[in-house]
């Protein structure tokens, strides 16, 4: 399987690296699952990878710096590497969500929920989304101060970035976002993205550090 032509049923999977601007050491990824549905060619993920990083720009604040994209094959790389099981798209974009006042420390995440038709639902964590008064803690523990403007974020960057296209029962595009289990024998579709409040993660959580091209 490669990147370059892709058939039914093959498995990527969408990798963003990002910094944040004051302290560019200092990266992580997030990671997305995508089932082919039908054929494509390169153009296809190529429009994906472009796809997801707009969808993480306006979601992101203005401190967050983008470096690069990298769409993989699902399947582990060989040694040798093989050039025709990814690309790399690299940026110098930076998020574009204005937050005011001071921002919230990395390891306060957004919480995004995945659910699909059955089974556990799959979760993804955004750092670099809120500004302190994004957050209140009436217990002593971080909560969204007003969970409708994350409900609201999360509709309208799926939306204009197109994202959401790539969501849902029915996908008509040639790629749908998936949970895939550790074989890859078991892919579910992705429903819907749920804000789902805030969540704590260290900085060398694994769902942050994959192995990536």
């Amino acid at each position: 399987m490669t990147v370059l032509t892709f058939a039914t049923n093959d498995l990527f999977v969408v990798r963003v690296k990002k910094s944040h601007t004051a302290n560019p050491s200092r990266s992580w990824q997030n990671s997305y699952e995508f089932v082919a549905g039908s054929s494509g060619v390169l153009s296809d993920l190529e429009d994906l990878a472009g796809v997801v990083l707009d969808f993480e720009q306006q979601i992101h604040n203005t401190f967050t710096q983008f470096e690069q994209v990298s769409v993989s094959t699902w399947t582990a790389d060989s040694v040798p590497y093989d050039p025709d099981a990814f690309l790399v798209v690299p940026t110098d974009l930076q998020g574009t969500r204005d937050t005011t006042g001071a921002l919230a420390d990395i390891v306060t995440c957004w919480n995004v929920s995945r659910p699909c038709l059955s089974g556990r639902t799959g979760h993804i964590f955004y750092r670099n989304v809120f500004a302190q008064s994004d957050l209140t803690a009436p217990s002593g523990i971080s909560v969204l101060a007003d969970p409708s403007t994350f409900t609201t974020l999360l509709s309208t960057a799926l939306s204009s970035s197109t994202l959401g296209n790539y969501v849902g029962l029915i996908v008509t595009l040639p790629l749908q976002m998936a949970l895939i289990n550790k074989t890859g024998s078991n892919v579910r579709g992705v429903q819907t993205l749920v804000s789902s409040g805030v969540s704590k993660l260290p900085v060398d959580h694994a769902w942050f550090n994959r192995t990536t091209p």
